[in-house]
């Protein structure tokens, strides 16, 4: 029963789903409705700098005699 239930349920949204998709839109004249896309696209920045600087790798003596 909680299979069908589920089943239907699933349908029921894939159902939804297209028919929103495939929903009617403005009705269209007879001049060309398209636009230019005018907005500019910024190159993104170039990576940054690797780091060089040299990493302390000694290992300080805590212990005490």
């Amino acid at each position: 029963m909680k299979k069908q239930i589920l089943n239907f349920a699933l349908i029921a949204a894939m159902i939804g789903s297209i028919a929103a998709g495939c929903g009617s839109s403005k009705s269209a004249s007879t001049s060309d409705t398209t636009k230019k896309d005018t907005t500019k696209v910024t190159p993104p920045p170039p990576p940054a700098a690797p780091d060089t600087t040299k990493k302390d790798t000694m290992k300080k003596d805590t212990t005490h005699h």
